[in-house]
């Protein structure tokens, strides 16, 4: 009880008020970076399309699970596209042709673009449901970064306005 003689009125209150705030926040509210593990499949793949070697966990756990908030049956859908892969060696520059015109998979024909705009644009899903993972992580806006100053009140290279001021 000797810490509530330190405490002020107007301490508690500020306290009570943000306990308060935060549950009144939807779920879709909160940060989109989910603790969860993510997928094999959707990590083969990923780099798979992207042609890179290393992609950012907590991106790629965030984008998974806002895959999985849109589609509960993309791990499924995941899994066969990576056993479809496998089995034929489709080489990524090829995918696009190959997959629409193989009947076994024909219905999966629109992931691949979808898992690229994932990480390229950070949002997983379309239309009314998409959901934005990421802005200044996805992979479009870090390309361009080193070279892009967009004519704005932040002077700067692309993003340098996320950081905090020194």
């Amino acid at each position: 009880m000797e810490f509530l003689a330190h405490l002020s009125r107007r301490r508690m209150l500020q306290g009570m008020g943000a306990l308060a705030a935060t549950a009144l926040l939807p779920a879709g509210m909160l940060p989109a970076y989910a603790a969860g593990p993510v997928n094999d499949d959707f990590a083969l793949i990923s780099r798979y399309l992207t042609g890179r070697n290393t992609l950012p966990d907590d991106f790629g756990t965030a984008l998974f699970d806002a895959f999985v908030k849109t589609d509960a049956d993309f791990p499924q859908q995941l899994s066969r596209l990576n056993q479809w892969i496998t089995r034929n060696s489709v080489p990524a520059a090829e995918i696009s042709r190959r997959l629409p015109a193989n009947s076994q998979v024909s219905d999966l024909a629109g992931l691949p673009a979808l898992i690229l705009t994932g990480w390229y644009l950070g949002i997983a899903g379309s239309g009314a449901r998409a959901i934005c993972v990421a802005y200044t992580s996805a992979l479009a806006n870090q390309d361009v970064a080193p070279v892009l100053n967009p004519p704005t009140y932040a002077y700067g290279t692309y993003g340098s306005w996320a950081a905090k001021p020194f």
